[in-house]
Order: structure tokens, then C-alpha cells, then sequence
């Protein structure tokens, strides 16, 4: 559960121009569902997602990968019996491009890692076999981190859902934040203190000590864009009452309906190829 553009941008002047809060569920709702349409029509995600996937090996020295953005673990099946016995070092392998850099905000080339090859001067090879591969991982376009001004509050329980920050400035509703390891998606706020959905993107819920510091994920800025269009845009249908047409004056026109023009220019550089789920 995530969105690529938060509540408080959307209710801003400059987009819908929405007041108060009574609308703040349906906002997120909505974020969250055109942000959903953007992975579909890229066919690759943008946020972060801590999983472990295996993969056929048809070659001894390159594995093709999904968009990848950092390696936990590298393991091999060596024997083909369903059991990853071999851990590799981070120098048995090399992740390519060599120069992605996902976890660079500053570098305006960063894109993900899409294979891994075996060392050249090393030994080890990998197992010709369906799922011969293990990988634990983060997947996505890139993860994008900046540090918050806010710091945590203690969270003394894993399944705690409300805990308070430090002079809540940067952190708003719709944000997925980090806090050591943990993944944090933020569905509303009331002062200091944020409603949360612990473990997202399949990481693990921890307690976490006070003062801890929080890291805010970024998405790509024309992945940003296209959802915010496509959220207005699905927003003020309603005001039509998803009518088809709207009178005028002289005749009627009609509404232009399915996934704005623009936004579907906006991500086209991101539009990958379907191969299967991402």
C-alpha cells in the first residue's frame, strides 16, 4: 500500500483546492488507485518492496532481473534440490548497469539494476535450472530516500498503528517513511501524531527507539506528475456525476474518458515491456 503523491499536495491550491479533512480518506483512496494505474501502465512499480524472488538460470554467468534496487542476499542452488546452499559475497557477483546508481537522489541518470553477472575474476558460476536463484532484495524503480526534519517518538510495540514525531513538518498523509528497517505508510495525521500501516511494502514491523530518524521515499517527478493529473482528473469527474457528456452552450461535448493524454506521455519513458509480473 503506497501512493506516488501525497493527500496534502492534492488538497493544495495549485491542484484541487480542497479545504478542511472530510475528504482526506477518499483522497488517499483515489492517490492510491491512480498510482496503482501507473504501474500498470508502465509494467514496473516505483516504490520500494522488500522481497525474496528465485529465478530460472539460463546462462552460468548472467541472471536478468526485474527492476531491482539493492541485494540483501545472493544464494545458489547448487544441486538442484530445491535448497539454497551457497550464500555469494558481494565480490562473487556485479549488478548491471554498472553506473544505475537507484539509490542516488542527486544522480539524474539513477534507474534499477535489471541484471546480475558473475564476477569475472572470480570461480563461482550459476546452476543451469529452473529457480536456481535465490535473491532477497529491494525491488522497484529506485529507493529514493530524504531525511526528514521529524524524528520518532518511541514505538514500543510492532503492532502499534498512532505514534507522535517531532514538530510534524515535512511528513503528510499518503508518504511512505523509513524508520531503521521498517517501512511506514502514513494514511492521516492530527498534529504530531500519524495513523500508519506498519510493515509496508513487506518489510518487517520492529519497535524502534526514541529520536529515531526518519527517511521520507521519493518516486521519479513525472511519475508524480501523471498520478496527480490522473487523480484530479477522476476527482472532478465527480462533479459531473461521471456523465459520458456535459451540456453547453451551442450542443454538448463530450468527456473524454480512460487515462489522460498527458499522463500517459509522462510516464511513456518509464513504459517497459510486459514480461510477466513485476
Amino acid at each position: 500500500m503506497n501512493s506516488y503523491v501525497t493527500v496534502d499536495l492534492l488538497k493544495s491550491s495549485s491542484v484541487l483546492n480542497v479545504t478542511g479533512t472530510g475528504d482526506d480518506t477518499r483522497l488517499r483512496l483515489l492517490a492510491e488507485s491512480q498510482s496503482r494505474l501507473i504501474d500498470r501502465l508502465t509494467n514496473r512499480h516505483f516504490y520500494s518492496l522488500a522481497a525474496t524472488r528465485t529465478f530460472d538460470v539460463l546462462d552460468t554467468a548472467v541472471v536478468t532481473l526485474p527492476d531491482l534496487a539493492a541485494i540483501t542476499t545472493l544464494k545458489t542452488d547448487d544441486n538442484i534440490d530445491r535448497t539454497f546452499e551457497t550464500t555469494w559475497a558481494s565480490t562473487d557477483y556485479r549488478l548491471r548497469p554498472s553506473n544505475a546508481d537507484p539509490a542516488n537522489r542527486f544522480n539524474a541518470n539513477s534507474r534499477p539494476y535489471t541484471s546480475v553477472v558473475v564476477d569475472s575474476n572470480g570461480t563461482k558460476s550459476f546452476t543451469l535450472g529452473d529457480e536456481t536463484l535465490e535473491i532477497v532484495g529491494e525491488w522497484g524503480w529506485w529507493s529514493h530516500k530524504v531525511t526528514a526534519t521529524e524524528t520518532a517518538d518511541a514505538i514500543s510495540s510492532t503492532t502499534a498503528k498512532t505514534f507522535s514525531v517531532s514538530a510534524r513538518t515535512d511528513i503528510e498523509a499518503g508518504h511512505t517513511i523509513l524508520i531503521d528497517t521498517e517501512q511506514l505508510y502514513v494514511q492521516s495525521y492530527s498534529g504530531n501524531t500519524l495513523t500508519v500501516t506498519r510493515g509496508a511494502n513487506a518489510t518487517t514491523a520492529a519497535t524502534h527507539s526514541s529520536s529515531a530518524a526518519i527517511s521520507i521515499f521519493e518516486y521519479p517527478e513525472p511519475v508524480r506528475e501523471a498520478t496527480i493529473i490522473q487523480s484530479a482528473r477522476m476527482w472532478k469527474r465527480k462533479d459531473s456525476s461521471f456523465a459520458s457528456s456535459v451540456g453547453l452552450e451551442g450542443g454538448l461535448m463530450e468527456i473524454f474518458r480512460g487515462v489522460d493524454q498527458d499522463v500517459k506521455q509522462a510516464v511513456r519513458p518509464y513504459r517497459k515491456m510486459a514480461m510477466g509480473v513485476v
